[in-house]
């Protein structure tokens, strides 16, 4: 297969007559269908697949042929079109390649399209050879990038929605400083957007690291997560950087919120729609909050320090993620002030106690940390060359590859290995 579409690609850029595309098309307007139908024969030997419907129709589709080259989208009367456009791009096969046509004619729409990974908007009604023109620039962009049918600009190779969920095991274990650094260094590497989100709606102090203003539409959206459209992201994720937005909120001390059932697993769902990646920086003083979010996730980061009350507490989190997030991807990371060499808690201790691996050891630096919140930047921008940056390398490159990490379950003897280190270093204190 593949030295078969490399034979082709050369083929083509030798001159040779370009190797037949599969398309799909779905527009409301007989006219338009006729169009559509006729810019499509060449490229497709007569064989593209236009039917009668809209966006509405394509989110429908339940499972998309995975050979699938270009589709056709009539936008019809979408309330949201890029709300709409980026979840149909996350349903699609990385590889597909999309135009959209419409009665809108706004270039606003357009920008929002092309961010989004569409490879071209028309309005309607649409000239004749303009579907033609628009898939024709497309697949010479595919050829000149070298790949078969080469992904959208900004769109990782698995355009599956991902949250991963940090929570420290403690209080002052980092957990903040690790959410906002990964996020910003994931954006970079994967050149698409990353939304962060501080779910500590009254003391959370990402928004604060980040020198970005704390609103109260957090909360407001994880009440009412079906209100939430394209403008209401795109008034409330604040930009930090080419990649990187946030949201984060300072709810008063004395205002009780209490999540409905599911609440944070609807917010991020309707959020995925703008964001494939969503760091989340997980609150370990509401319970509630912090377990839909962590059912919610699919990779979680368990961070936890060297101390017996961190490693107790990562035990416990730890189930809690076997429990309610048992497909999750788990990674264990230490970090704190405690210097391992001088702790009576050993990193080897850690991974008995939790009978996994550790993935990470993040050391402490300080300096560059206080740097970072000083300038209001993530640590991997303030201080590119910090040892906690060098340190998150692997595990960022490893987070986007599938299959990596697995969710680590406890039994009894974890409980015992716990209360055998206990008795241990209690000893050892005595003395």
């Amino acid at each position: 297969m593949a030295s078969s579409s490399a034979a082709q690609r050369v083929a083509f850029a030798a001159g040779e007559e370009r190797p037949p595309i599969s398309a799909m098309a779905f527009v409301r307007e007989a006219s338009a269908q006729a169009r559509v139908s006729a810019d499509l024969f060449g490229v497709t030997m007569g064989k593209a697949n236009v039917r009668e419907g809209s966006i509405d129709t394509a989110l429908a589709v339940a499972e998309w042929p995975r050979e699938l080259d270009v589709l056709i989208v009539d936008f019809g009367e979408s309330s949201d079109p890029v709300a709409d456009a980026a979840a149909l791009k996350t349903a699609l096969p990385a590889s597909c390649i999309v135009v959209g046509v419409g009665r809108i004619n706004d270039v606003a729409l357009y920008r929002d399209l092309i961010t989004i990974g569409f490879a071209d908007y028309l309005a309607l009604p649409l000239a004749e050879g303009a579907v033609g023109r628009a898939v024709d620039r497309a697949l010479d962009v595919r050829e000149r990038g070298g790949g078969a049918v080469s992904p959208a600009p900004g769109l990782a190779r698995d355009a599956k929605p991902r949250t991963l969920s940090v929570i420290g095991a403690r209080g002052g274990v980092g957990a903040t400083t690790l959410a906002i650094t990964i996020a910003g260094m994931l954006g970079d590497r994967l050149k698409e957007d990353v939304l962060l989100i501080d779910f500590d709606l009254h003391y959370g102090s990402l928004m604060l690291a980040l020198d970005l203003e704390a609103i109260d539409a957090l909360r407001e959206a994880l009440d009412q997560p079906d209100r939430i459209d394209a403008l209401f992201i795109q008034q409330v994720a604040q930009k930090k950087a080419d990649h990187l937005y946030a949201i984060g909120a300072e709810e008063a001390p004395t205002g009780g919120f209490q999540a409905r059932p599911h609440a944070a697993h609807d917010f991020l769902r309707s959020v995925h729609r703008r964001f494939r990646w969503i760091v989340a920086d997980v609150p370990r003083g509401d319970p509630v909050i912090q377990r839909q979010v962590i059912e919610a996730s699919t990779d979680i980061l368990l961070v936890t320090d060297l101390s017996l009350p961190g490693v107790r507490d990562a035990m416990r989190l730890q189930q809690m993620v076997h429990d309610v997030a048992p497909g999750a991807r788990l990674y264990l990371a230490t970090s704190g002030v405690i210097d391992a060499r001088r702790s009576a808690v050993k990193v080897a201790d850690v991974e008995r106690t939790l009978k996994r691996k550790v993935d990470c050891q993040v050391p402490s630096d300080l300096t560059a940390t206080l740097a970072a919140v000083n300038f209001g930047k993530p640590l991997a921008e303030a201080s590119p060359n910090s040892a906690i940056v060098k340190t998150l390398r692997p595990l960022v490159a490893a987070l986007d590859e599938p299959g990596a990490g697995t969710a680590g379950g406890l039994s009894a003897a974890s409980a015992g290995l716990l209360a055998f280190l206990t008795r241990g270093l209690k000893g050892k204190q005595r003395k």
